[in-house]
């Protein structure tokens, strides 16, 4: 019994071993820093220039707003993420414990909000100050789900101040440029355990199940980096035709928190389940967040109509290996908790996203929006797991602008996303020499945005220069 014991709390100790840092799929929240633009899916968002939220999307179309400008934006993200298949933990000279498994919902729903103002400094110049979020993801499988022993709470949480500058250098050019100052937060946990060895002593008669060593490992950490963004807009056509190029830089983040250990695992003598060992130096290798190009038109058809379009590059490339150090973990050698450093391999690979859009002016009042394209994800076959089974997906949105008065106006905007192709999840984590786990399945995935803002010109008149 010693022996097998010692087996077990060995298995479970490498257990944290495997991904246990992985963001998992497209986070960026590109669409979501105005609710505007969720009525055209961000088609023409680095040259359209219809408010302060520009400062984000390229801070040189400041310089089409002459009138001081607040925006409060706020986009409802409801993800859909159902997973059908199974789950196999398997280890030397023991049967594996096999979970079957169907639409296992793992999205969890967020509010992502936003500031954005601008105040013109004379003629030529506009000062713009943008507080959004630019990355973010939210799942949670939960502690008891057949897939527990990958994930269960992934959360990122990212909050960006930027101030920033767009300046009018002729009738037909503008520049401009921001800096960013970013916080991150992220919760990686999952749950450690031996249920193959586990199953076994059950069936010989032990006073165990699979899970009765099953422990969360809840990990998590803050950091903060810097970055910038700029752009140029040409002014053609007596400003009826825009072209906009902005460029986001990558902001390279360091986490350092905390790692906490619940349940028998935490305890030497593994018989408390409310047992727990916390400790606050955890800490991750330098993980950056990507760049983002994006090239833009505007286009005026007539005085009701016009066309918008966008194309993104991501440079998510950048993103391939998450590291975790200082993991508390259990030893069975010493008989105690032991910290650890944990790996995974993500090798994303650079992406693009297609946007074209129309608006078309109702009225004085009124102003339909409507959009779509195509989003490709970052992630790879081989690397894709359940914390975001992440796929290429199709967009399409609609949405309006309410100028109720000349001073207040409001945007909603409401995009529906859905997959290309079904996506796969075949990933098998190496939990040590002796014992591993798979999840097979099948994801079906699909989100919904819903965005709502005000527009509040303090200057009381909305024109454009």
């Amino acid at each position: 019994m010693q022996n097998s014991t010692k087996i077990i709390i060995s298995i479970a100790m490498a257990g944290v071993m495997a991904n246990q840092a992985t963001y998992a799929g497209s986070f960026s929240l590109y669409t979501e820093i105005s609710a505007a633009e969720i009525g055209n899916f961000a088609a023409g968002a680095a040259a359209e220039a219809a408010d302060a939220s520009t400062g984000f999307y390229n801070p040189a179309g400041l310089t089409l707003l002459n009138r001081q400008e607040v925006v409060l934006s706020g986009v409802g993200v409801l993800p859909s993420s159902n997973l059908t298949g199974t789950s196999t933990f398997s280890t030397t000279d023991y049967e594996p414990y096999i979970q079957s498994f169907s639409n296992l919902q793992g999205g969890k729903s967020a509010v992502v909000p936003a500031l954005h103002y601008a105040q013109p400094l004379g003629e030529k110049a506009t000062f713009g100050l943008s507080i959004f979020s630019p990355f973010g993801l939210s799942t949670n499988w939960g502690d008891h789900s057949p897939v527990r022993h990958s994930a269960t709470l992934t959360k990122l949480l990212t909050v960006d101040v930027s101030p920033e500058l767009g300046g009018l250098v002729t009738k037909n050019f503008a520049v401009g440029g921001g800096l960013d100052f970013q916080w991150a937060n992220v919760n990686f946990n999952r749950v450690l355990g031996s249920p193959a060895a586990l199953q076994a002593l059950e069936q010989m008669g032990g006073l165990v199940t699979p899970t009765t060593l099953d422990s969360s490992s809840d990990n998590e950490g803050h950091s903060f980096g810097i970055g910038f963004h700029a752009g140029v807009l040409g002014l053609f056509n007596d400003n009826h035709t825009r072209a906009g190029l902005n460029y986001q830089s990558r902001v390279k983040h360091q986490f350092n928190g905390s790692s906490t250990l619940t349940g028998r695992l935490a305890d030497p003598d593994l018989t408390n389940i409310e047992e727990f060992f916390s400790e606050d130096t955890l800490y991750s290798n330098q993980v950056p967040l990507p760049s983002q190009t994006t090239f833009s038109l505007y286009q005026d058809i007539n005085p009701r109509l016009a066309f918008l379009g966008s194309v993104i590059y991501t440079g998510w490339s950048c993103f391939k290996t998450i590291k975790l150090n200082q993991v508390a973990a259990f030893s069975s050698d010493i008989g105690s908790i032991v910290l650890v450093d944990s790996s995974a391999d993500e090798n994303y690979k650079d992406t693009w996203r297609f946007a074209l859009g129309a608006n078309y002016q109702i009225n004085d009042q009124w102003m339909l929006r409507t959009g779509g394209g195509y989003d490709e994800t970052p992630t790879v076959n081989e690397q894709r797991d359940v914390r975001l089974p992440d796929a290429n997906r199709w967009a399409l949105s609609i949405g309006g602008h309410y100028q109720m008065r000349p001073y207040l106006g409001f945007d909603l905007g409401y995009t529906y996303l859905w997959a290309q192709n079904d996506p796969i999840v075949n990933k098998t984590d190496q939990l040590g020499p002796t014992s591993n786990h798979n999840v097979d399945a099948k994801a079906k995935v699909h989100a919904q945005l819903i965005g709502l803002q005000a527009v509040w010109s303090i200057d009381h008149e909305l024109t454009m220069k």
